[in-house]
């Protein structure tokens, strides 16, 4: 009888973080959405133009971002390398929203100046999740 020894990794501490990260801030995303659009949650005037303002095509690439990250969540916590490639999408994606959104939607009424501190904190935040994600892929972590 041949018997082999199967080596089981254990996840990096940073890869739990992430994961977890990604799938709550996804899930409090799409419930942000959903009681914005339903009305639970009252919106300052500025906010009502902002959110008034957006299309379908706008709330869908919201969407896509969203789930790009949560895919790319699941992805990581498996070990996939593939997580790379939806944490880049996300990334470029959200990238070209948010200037997209000062420039042509009024995002910084809506938001303030310190929403876009957040939003380049989450920037920041993602991008280095990007590079983690890529250092794991090339030292063959992420299969």
């Amino acid at each position: 009888m041949d018997s082999t020894i199967i080596e089981r990794k254990k996840r990096p501490i940073l890869v739990w973080v992430i994961s977890i990260f990604y799938i709550f801030s996804a899930g409090y995303t799409l419930l942000s959405f959903y009681l914005i659009y339903t009305g639970g949650i009252v919106l300052q005037p500025e906010q009502k133009v902002y959110f008034d303002s957006l299309t379908f095509i706008d709330i869908g690439t919201s969407v896509l971002v969203v789930l790009s990250n949560l895919i790319g969540a699941v992805m990581l916590f498996n070990m996939r390398k593939k997580a790379v490639y939806f944490f880049v999408l996300s990334l470029i994606v959200n990238l070209v929203m948010i200037l997209w959104y000062v420039f042509a939607k009024g995002l910084i009424e809506s938001v303030g100046i310190w929403g876009l501190v957040g939003a380049l904190g989450g920037w920041l935040t993602l991008g280095a999740v990007c590079v983690y994600a890529k250092m794991l892929e090339k030292s063959g972590v992420l299969k």
